[in-house]
C-alpha cells in the first residue's frame, strides 16, 4: 500500500459524473483485505481474542483506505486517520504483551 495516491481521489468527471477512486490502492490489496472476515471461521488455529484483532485490522487498514480515497479532507481537519491508528496500537500492544508473558 506504498502506492497511495491522493489524485485517485473520488472526484467529479469533467461531466459532472461521480468518479470513484482507489486513493492509488491496488484491487488485489483491497480484495485481500475484505475476504478476511469472510475466512476467519476457518481459520480455526487462532483463539478467538486473535480473530477479532485480526479483523480489526483488516477492517481499520482498509477504512483508512477508503477514507483517503473517499474525503481526504476532512480525513487531514479530523484527524481520523490517526484516531483509527489507534485501534491498530491497541492490537499490537495486546499481542506484544501476550508475546512478553510466554
Amino acid at each position: 500500500m506504498g502506492s497511495l495516491d491522493p489524485a485517485d481521489c473520488d472526484r467529479m468527471g469533467p461531466d459532472g459524473q461521480f468518479l470513484e477512486g482507489t486513493g492509488g490502492v491496488d484491487a488485489g490489496t483491497m480484495s485481500v483485505l475484505s475476504v478476511v472476515p469472510c475466512v476467519l471461521s476457518e481459520a480455526v488455529w487462532l483463539t478467538p481474542d486473535q480473530q477479532v484483532r485480526l479483523l480489526a485490522v483488516a477492517c481499520v487498514v482498509s477504512g483508512i483506505v477508503r477514507l483517503l480515497a473517499d474525503d481526504p479532507g476532512t480525513e487531514i481537519l479530523h484527524s481520523l486517520v490517526a484516531r483509527m491508528c489507534t485501534t491498530l496500537d491497541h492490537c499490537g500492544a495486546t499481542v506484544a504483551a501476550e508475546r512478553a508473558a510466554l
